[in-house]
């Protein structure tokens, strides 16, 4: 792998080419079809229980219970179901159903006689003499983040990559804020490229998986802009091949790249459906970073610090025939 890695050092503009041909392909997908919207987000129906406060607060693993016995006895799969806490004296269990399941009259009706009996006061069960309600709805769910949470994720991008570059530029060189700026922008762009080629079903949340892609670029890309500033400071004679080629950090950013996986697999498990599918996203934000950090970004520090030597070269032979 290192070897792949080192042999792609000097392949910048095939590199590049690449680049290009994947983001061309990915806005020609955008333009066309535009983005999968996630259908699991948009129609859907509901059956919402709704039970009293003491209920909710000492038996609600009970109607948990009940509730998902009657789905699985009917053969019914729920997306995912939701609990909400409300002032007063009621609460809510939501399940969520896709569209095509239908909520008839008649399972709400039969769901309800179960609860009722459970609820009767003569019954010596727990729910004994509590208040349980079944309502079904067929709803219209938000496919799209609130105009306010897609500014800030937006905002939140573009004040970390430019505090992120920044920071580099002062701290390390130019050079290496450069690199880190354009390793930034290529990710981001692969990222929502690969979302659009692929069709993956997404929401407006792919604005916050450009933000951890970022996040993860960054990291990524500072594994190796560290280790060449720290071979920088102990061999300043170091030529700009030797310099990068000597101080990949592979083994760093696979680690790392590995970590997120497992850890996006395992969220992805737990989590409900839509959140799946931005795990699911966010694994191609991870390819997309890697591409960039352990690729891109090291053959474009390469030819910017070829560049920026030679200048400083042509610098010194101006200044040594001045004197």
């Amino acid at each position: 792998m290192n070897k792949f890695v080192k042999a792609c050092v000097s392949k910048f503009k095939i590199l590049s080419i690449l680049t290009a041909v994947i983001v061309a392909v990915g806005v020609v997908c955008m333009a066309v079809f535009g983005f999968a919207v996630n259908a699991t987000n948009d129609d859907m129906n509901t059956v919402t229980i709704k039970v009293n406060q003491y209920v909710y607060s000492q038996h609600l693993d009970k109607v948990e219970d009940v509730a998902e016995k009657f789905f699985s006895d009917n053969n019914v799969k729920y997306e995912y179901d939701m609990n909400a806490e409300m002032y007063g004296d009621e609460s809510e269990i939501v399940y969520v159903f896709d569209s095509k399941v239908e909520v008839t009259a008649a399972m709400l009706n039969s769901l309800q006689a179960s609860f009722d009996a459970l609820a009767a006061t003569n019954s010596g069960d727990v729910l004994a003499g509590s208040f349980i309600k079944v309502v079904g709805n067929s709803e219209k769910a938000l496919n799209k983040t609130p105009d306010n949470g897609v500014v800030r994720a937006v905002v939140a991008a573009v004040v970390f990559a430019v505090v992120a570059c920044l920071y580099v530029t002062i701290r390390h060189h130019y050079t290496s804020g450069l690199t880190l700026f354009v390793g930034l922008s290529v990710s981001a762009a692969l990222t929502a490229s690969l979302i659009a080629i692929t069709r993956m079903p997404t929401t407006d949340n792919w604005l916050f998986v450009l933000f951890f892609n970022l996040l993860f670029t960054t990291a990524c890309t500072m594994f190796t802009l560290n280790k060449v500033r720290k071979a920088q400071k102990e061999d300043k004679k170091l030529d700009a091949e030797t310099l990068v080629n000597s101080n990949l950090a592979v083994e760093q950013v696979l680690t790392f790249a590995l970590a997120s996986v497992v850890a996006l697999v395992i969220f992805g498990a737990i989590a409900t459906s839509a959140v799946r599918w931005v795990a699911a996203i966010s694994l191609l934000s991870v390819v997309a970073g890697v591409f960039a950090s352990l690729f891109f970004a090291p053959a474009l520090y390469f030819v910017v610090k070829k560049a920026a030597d030679a200048k400083d070269a042509q610098r010194a032979r101006y200044d040594y025939k001045g004197s």
